[in-house]
């Protein structure tokens, strides 16, 4: 259990509140790119028909779809989040699309109820940022992965064009926020989106995250003119 006040609780509280629009908020502010990143971010997985995958924080189950359609026949994949609202929809969503490959858990990303070296790749996407300790989340995303196996990480990053950043983040911080009033009806969730994005180590810092827990061949991927980043790295046998 959380405890009020921590950062893990406000987060959490914030996700249970706006899970009912959350896809359709990020459709929008993202004009529709986002599912286009999250295939491109399942696809990093080199997934293959039978293996067994780890969504985490896998929210309403976008990411986890994606995996899931590309792991059949035989494949597993399995989803956790700690937002009771958002697996909600997640399941929701799963039963109206048929697929029966995709089990939804309710847990805690820095303590995975899961053995070590178990998931042929492990996923995270735009939830690393709301951890306190990066370091962390990583560490356990890795302890779960079985050597030889990825970790993919999709996350907000920072345009090294200055005047494309200084627009990016106009719209992060002024444009976002009123979305969010008019269409959620939370302008501070989305404020706190802009200020997770300010503070977020970036390209060669979460690189060097990953490399110093003992993931090899850490590439990156620049999306969306820099604003988005892919980080993909191996789990040493």
């Amino acid at each position: 259990m959380k405890s009020p006040g921590s950062k893990a609780f406000t987060v959490k509280n914030m996700f249970d509140t706006i899970a009912g629009k959350y896809d359709l908020m990020n459709s929008i502010a993202s004009l529709g790119m986002d599912k286009l990143w999250r295939k491109k971010a399942a696809r990093e997985c080199a997934t293959l028909p039978g293996g067994s995958y780890l969504d985490v924080c896998t929210g309403t189950g976008m990411l986890a779809l994606e995996l899931a359609r590309l792991v059949r026949p035989g494949g597993r994949v399995v989803g956790i989040d700690f937002s009771r609202n958002m697996l909600a929809i997640a399941r929701e969503r799963v039963k109206c699309l048929g697929f029966e490959n995709i089990d939804l858990v309710e847990g805690d990303a820095l303590s995975l109820p899961f053995n070590s070296d178990t998931f042929d790749c492990v996923t995270l996407a735009f939830c690393l940022r709301h951890f306190e300790s990066i370091e962390e989340a990583v560490r356990e995303m890795v302890r779960v992965a079985k050597p030889g196996g990825r970790i993919v990480i999709l996350e907000f990053s920072r345009s090294t064009i200055p005047l494309y950043n200084k627009v990016y983040s106009f719209y992060l911080n002024r444009i976002v926020p009123m979305l969010g009033k008019a269409i959620v009806g939370n302008a501070d969730a989305y404020c706190y989106l802009a200020d997770s994005v300010k503070n977020f180590p970036v390209r060669e810092e979460l690189k060097a995250i990953m490399e110093n827990l003992g993931l090899k061949n850490v590439k990156y991927y620049e999306l969306g003119m820099g604003a988005i980043a892919i980080h993909r790295g191996v789990k040493q046998p």
